[in-house]
């Protein structure tokens, strides 16, 4: 058995196929389904999002938007089109997370509600943890 510190991707492209595996059975999970998008101008892209829809959840993973395009309304084009990509999948709320110097504001502006916060950071940075609701009736009350 060999240790490989920073493993090829093809490596952790095995280890998540295991763990989809594995979670298969314990977890009623039939499928992890991308949603992802991009704006694209001149050949470049401005503006994406990565997010993947399981357990009947939406789960976002990046969203960006290039500095010179923000204020256009980019990201919060981005998000809506996943929420209801995630809604199409049956999936009943979206989950994302951000860091303090990020976009907290932004989430909550577009209706989600703060759930979780890992402090700590260098900088004195934070983590914020946030869920919106995606169906009617989708989460407990807090």
């Amino acid at each position: 058995m060999e240790f490989v510190a920073n493993p090829a991707n093809h490596q952790l492209a095995e280890v998540e196929r295991g763990l989809n595996e594995s979670n298969t059975g314990a977890a009623s999970i039939r499928s992890v389904t991308p949603v992802q998008a991009v704006f694209v101008e001149s050949e470049r892209v401005v503006a994406g999002i990565v997010a993947a829809a399981y357990w009947g959840k939406l789960h976002v993973r990046l969203l960006w938007v290039n500095p010179d395009h923000r204020g256009k309304g980019l990201g919060s084009q981005l998000m809506r089109w996943a929420e209801e990509r995630g809604k199409e999948l049956g999936c009943t709320s979206a989950m994302v997370d951000t860091m303090s110097f990020q976009a907290a504001d932004f989430y909550i502006k577009l209706g989600y509600r703060q759930f979780g916060l890992s402090e700590g950071y260098e900088g004195g940075a934070s983590r914020h943890y946030f869920e919106k609701e995606l169906r009617a009736g989708a989460l407990p009350k807090p």
